[in-house]
């Protein structure tokens, strides 16, 4: 079995679902927020299917519930937690922290929500400071809530986006909140540096999610074309010609979290099959 290094991962909501998290120090034992949605759910099964424990975080009690006990069916010798984390809650992130061991969580995975932004002229100062306190700023709580349950040789782990990396004019203002996570890497692989964490973020492309499935039978329904046809279309601008899976963004993960990017640190990787034209 490849050796995994200890990582942190990033991405939930939720409030503390159990009293307590017990915790096999002789395990690794991986954290991922937003773990019931399309990118964390994946990331959890391959984690899984590696023998790794789990504490999964999200929002909705009913929705860990149920991906609890499809992990457990397909994993059955593998432990899975939940623990509610809102983004929206800064109270949840430290009521979940208090559950857990020092030293316990071998990695984190920090999946934050979608940034929603107006895309006509420039936002309100409420709206800004909303959309940065769910998208940025709590985010960044949790990792500081949970730095001292990391194990040392940790993989700290951010989902971003491609617009981090490459303007996109379809995503006006929501540009800023991908770009301020390309920036706070490099803070935190210096802050985190002295104890051999390295933090590193993945900015995906357009990936084949539900979310980008509707949304493309959507306009396929409007043009009078079939799915294929559209996706075609709409994947033109990438030189692979299609979009990535949620496999693609998993399996990444899964190399940052090993001993072969073991001197990988403070980079940006941008999984969007070459569509962006950033040097």
């Amino acid at each position: 079995m490849q050796k995994i290094l200890f990582g942190l991962l990033i991405f939930g909501f939720n409030y503390c679902a159990a009293s307590t998290v017990t915790i096999n120090q002789n395990a690794n034992t991986f954290l991922v927020t937003a773990a019931t949605g399309a990118f964390g759910e994946c990331i959890c099964n391959s984690i899984a299917e590696k023998g790794y424990d789990l504490i999964i975080t999200g929002r909705n009690q009913k929705k860990l519930d149920e991906l609890q006990k499809r992990l457990k069916s397909q994993h059955p010798l593998v432990s899975v937690q939940s623990l509610i984390i809102d983004f929206s809650d800064t109270l949840t992130i430290h009521l979940a922290a208090k559950k857990l061991e020092r030293k316990s969580i071998s990695g984190i995975v920090l999946i934050g929500p979608r940034p929603v932004l107006t895309k006509d002229g420039i936002p309100t100062k409420e709206e800004w400071s909303q959309v940065f306190l769910e998208t940025f700023i709590n985010p960044l709580e949790v990792i500081s809530a949970f730095s001292p349950f990391i194990k040392e040789n940790a993989s700290i782990i951010v989902i971003s986006g491609n617009s981090s990396k490459n303007y996109l004019p379809g995503y006006p203002n929501t540009n800023v909140i991908r770009l301020a996570w390309s920036g706070e890497i490099k803070n935190l692989a210096h802050y985190f540096g002295k104890r051999k964490i390295r933090v590193n973020a993945i900015s995906p492309g357009p990936i084949l999610t539900q979310f980008h499935i509707d949304r493309i039978k959507e306009k396929a329904f409007s043009n009078n074309i079939s799915f294929e046809e559209q996706a075609a279309k709409n994947a033109s601008s990438i030189p692979l010609g299609a979009y990535g899976k949620p496999d693609d963004v998993a399996n990444l993960v899964l190399f940052l979290l090993s001993s072969k990017s073991a001197h990988l640190n403070g980079i940006n990787i941008v999984l969007d099959g070459g569509e962006s034209l950033a040097y």
